[in-house]
């Protein structure tokens, strides 16, 4: 899947001479980049016994393990857009998620020591450096024990938790973190893996070190090429077998106003 992306020039002094004539500038040019996309699909059987028999606690086997599979089928997803380093044309293609598109904020730790723990001035260099680019992040993915860390930030910027002020409850699902860049939050994520030497998740990962994501979401978006779709497929035999599929790839529009910080514990 390919789409065009274009870059702004650097502000400068724009003043001319008062009756000056047109000079006109080169146009800019979209630059043609893509992604592959990856086909996920999953399938059970249920045999005909079973969906007819009465049953405890639902109607349809069927239709129970439909739901099962169709939330699984997402969390795997949610893992290869996050994890996946590299676009691979090889079969089964592979497309490339997060780890693969942010390049220009990659902040990695070169080994995997006690040295990596993620402190707050790192984390603020990050979201400086995107701004400073152009970037406006709002959103920070984070592993649980990541997001413990950033939550018990305590420099000048601060950490503001979402309240429900009719239930006097605090909900601390979602932080705000303010920083100096404006006002970013802070999700928990159950999916980012374990960061191997290289910096990506997989074989090798180091034990306790993950990655976390500094995004301006609106910068990404889901292509799909084949739209999620259930089917039962031709009967074979005593059983019944559901087919879910889709085919997707992660679109990135500009990886610049993004950033991650890789190989860090909490």
């Amino acid at each position: 899947m390919e789409w065009l992306t274009d870059e702004l020039s650097t502000a400068a002094n724009c003043s001319v001479t008062e009756g000056n004539d047109a000079v006109t500038a080169d146009i800019i040019v979209q630059a043609r980049t893509g992604n592959y996309t990856q086909v996920a699909a999953k399938w059970f059987a249920v045999s005909d016994t079973l969906e007819t028999v009465d049953k405890a606690g639902r109607q349809s086997e069927i239709a129970y393990q439909t739901s099962l599979y169709l939330k699984m089928l997402a969390r795997d997803m949610e893992y290869g857009l996050l994890n996946n380093s590299t676009a691979t044309s090889t079969d089964p293609r592979g497309a490339k998620g997060l780890k693969g598109w942010i390049t220009t904020h990659d902040y990695n730790f070169t080994t995997g020591t006690a040295s990596t723990t993620l402190e707050e001035t790192k984390f603020n260099d990050v979201i400086q450096s995107i701004w400073d680019a152009g970037g406006n992040p709002g959103m920070i993915l984070a592993p649980s024990g990541l997001k413990r860390k950033i939550s018990a930030f305590s420099g000048n910027a601060k950490i503001t938790t979402n309240m429900d002020a009719e239930n006097k409850r605090i909900i601390l699902a979602v932080d705000y973190y303010e920083s100096d860049f404006g006002v970013v939050k802070v999700y928990a994520s159950r999916f980012i893996a374990e960061d191997s030497q290289a910096g990506a998740g997989g074989a090798g990962a180091l034990s306790g070190y993950y990655s976390i994501f500094i995004l301006e979401k609106e910068k990404f978006q889901m292509g799909v090429l084949q739209p999620l779709k259930t089917e039962k497929l031709a009967k074979t035999g005593l059983s019944t077998k559901i087919q879910m599929s889709t085919e997707y790839t992660l679109i990135s529009r500009q990886e610049k106003a993004s950033g991650r910080i890789a190989r860090c514990a909490p």
